[in-house]
């Protein structure tokens, strides 16, 4: 048995949700998006159209909606 005989294939849509669960972190730890996108844990899982499905995932939507309300809020108490 060699090393590779217990490494299991995973499909290109397996990968786009780790890279999109990776963003989905990321970003609720305080990351700008962009950011998060150029990590080598997301490039070397997707594409660049991977990466464009990934924000079409609804939960990386409500997320970064939700961020971005956020900051806006923030944005207005200090003025």
């Amino acid at each position: 048995m060699s090393d590779h005989d217990d490494v299991i294939p995973t499909s290109p849509q397996h990968r786009e949700e780790e890279a999109a669960q990776h963003v989905l972190r990321e970003v609720h730890s305080g990351r700008h998006l962009q950011d998060v996108l150029q990590d080598s844990y997301v490039t070397e899982r997707v594409e660049a159209d991977g990466q464009q499905r990934i924000l079409d995932h609804p939960e990386v939507t409500a997320a970064i909606g939700h961020d971005i309300i956020a900051d806006m809020r923030r944005m207005m108490d200090e003025t």
